[in-house]
């Protein structure tokens, strides 16, 4: 049963009231001088008395920063995938103040619905001081997404005993990794080594790099290819469709979900999995001790041509946007400003007093229900916290994001090329599984090779090579 906030919190929730729906625009300030601020955010629901208290603590603690008013209105989307329900709702005409993007992005700005932040960040001191590099060059290149967050690489994580079992040396190289999968495999034959979600998104962050897939676009005979039709993509093929032989790549992977990969994870199906670096690498750590008794070890990338986890700077796959329908942007963007500051932080990371933490003798201590909060503005990385958020494994996965990140001189491809770009996208998918799963021998990678020069892959990498000279 959830604990009720300190004396104090309960008041301020009673005074500003309960939530009531919006029409796009509604953000003028009412006769109290309070200004309302829409929202819609994913996983932010407004039935969620967590959420409410948040939003409420946030209105308060934005009163103290600015010496305005505001009060914040979470706008319910309904069930379903977030990216589509909400783009039907914003070209339906129901368009808050700040959307929070997880796809779908493009085809609202393509409309002029979404606000050009630069000039606002540029002007920010708060924003220039948090805001990392590929931060900045994302926002050059695509302005209408703002996000503060670690860069989304996904670190590799194995379970401690199946770990120290296999000899309990931290792999380096390729080969290093492919030995302690082997010595895991046949120490544990009825579970697959790991696993990923519907294709090899996250287990590339650790193996890109070591067969040489260095960024999106690789020199190869003197100009750039994409680095999926490349001389190393081919070699790292063929080391994954040697994991699936051997059962050491989950079977499954192609029709496994992020939660079911969880699952996975949790009951012994599966050893290593791939995830983000940071708090959710102490969850799934948490949550393996709960089920299993074992916590996990971060693991580095894979060492080869190179080491390391790509960061493209070619626009953000996630972020708050603000609206052109917006009456307030400048407002709208004082609240994200304020979200990135120490006390913005401090009440998104830490969650709810009372619930989250307690203050004893001035400082933070966790409650159970810590493992339970995560931030719904940002994290951002330089944030000084009082008392730590990260546990051991989530701090190593970050410690790796941060000694292994390298930029990745991407750029967003053009919208008359996308139908193009879905279409190549679409046939590597295809090529990837086939050859991985042993359907295609990976002699047929040239094959798909051609297929994808044919497609319109020529005029894509004639773009890249003026984009990049």
């Amino acid at each position: 049963m959830k604990r009720l906030l300190l004396s104090g919190f309960v008041l301020l929730l009673a005074a500003t009231g309960v939530f009531a729906n919006g029409t796009s625009g509604d953000a003028a300030p009412a006769d109290n001088g309070v200004t309302k601020i829409r929202l819609v955010g994913k996983d932010f629901s407004p039935a969620e008395d967590w959420n409410i208290r948040h939003i409420r603590q946030i209105e308060k603690g934005f009163a103290e920063y600015s010496g305005k008013q505001i009060e914040i209105e979470l706008v319910q989307i309904p069930e379903g995938a977030y990216a589509e329900k909400l783009n039907l709702m914003l070209l339906g005409g129901d368009i808050p103040d700040l959307i929070y993007f997880q796809g779908g992005d493009e085809v609202i700005a393509n409309q002029g619905l979404l606000v050009d932040l630069k000039s606002y960040v540029d002007a920010s001191d708060v924003m220039q001081d948090v805001l990392m590099d590929f931060n900045m060059e994302r926002l050059e290149n695509y302005p209408y997404l703002l996000w503060i967050a670690p860069p989304r690489a996904r670190t590799a994580v194995v379970r401690e005993d199946w770990f120290k079992e296999a000899g309990g040396r931290v792999p380096v190289t390729v080969d290093d990794y492919y030995a302690m999968f082997s010595t895991i495999k046949a120490n544990h034959p009825e579970a697959a080594v790991m696993t990923d979600t519907g294709n090899t998104g996250r287990m590339d962050y650790t193996f890109n790099h070591a067969f040489g897939n260095t960024a999106t676009w690789i020199m190869q005979g003197g100009s750039y290819v994409y680095s999926k039709v490349s001389d190393a993509e081919r070699d790292k093929l063929g080391f994954y469709q040697r994991l699936y032989a051997e059962d050491i790549l989950d079977n499954e992977y192609i029709t496994t979900a992020w939660d079911t990969m969880e699952d996975k994870l949790y009951t012994g199906k599966v050893g290593m999995v791939f995830g983000t670096a940071g708090i959710v690498l102490d969850i799934y750590n948490d949550k393996l001790v709960d089920n299993q008794g074992v916590g996990l070890v971060p693991l580095p990338p894979a060492k080869g041509v190179g080491q390391g986890y790509s960061v493209s700077s070619a626009k953000e796959t996630r972020g708050w946007a603000i609206s052109t329908t917006s009456e307030n942007p400048e407002l709208v963007f004082e609240l994200l400003e304020f979200m990135a500051t120490d006390d913005g932080q401090f009440l998104d990371r830490y969650g709810l007093e009372g619930i989250h933490y307690t203050m004893e003798g001035g400082k933070v201590v966790f409650t159970e229900e810590k493992g339970n909060w995560w931030p719904r503005f940002h994290e951002v990385m330089s944030w000084d916290a009082p008392t730590p958020l990260l546990g051991p494994t989530g701090q190593a996965g970050w410690d790796f994001i941060l000694e292994y990140t390298v930029g990745d001189p991407n750029f967003p491809i053009p919208e008359e090329m996308s139908p193009t770009w879905d279409a190549l996208e679409n046939l590597y998918k295809e090529y990837a599984f086939k050859i991985i799963t042993g359907e295609y021998g990976i002699e047929r990678f040239g094959e798909y090779v051609e297929e994808w020069y044919k497609l319109g892959g020529d005029d894509v990498t004639d773009y890249a090579n003026d984009i990049l000279k």
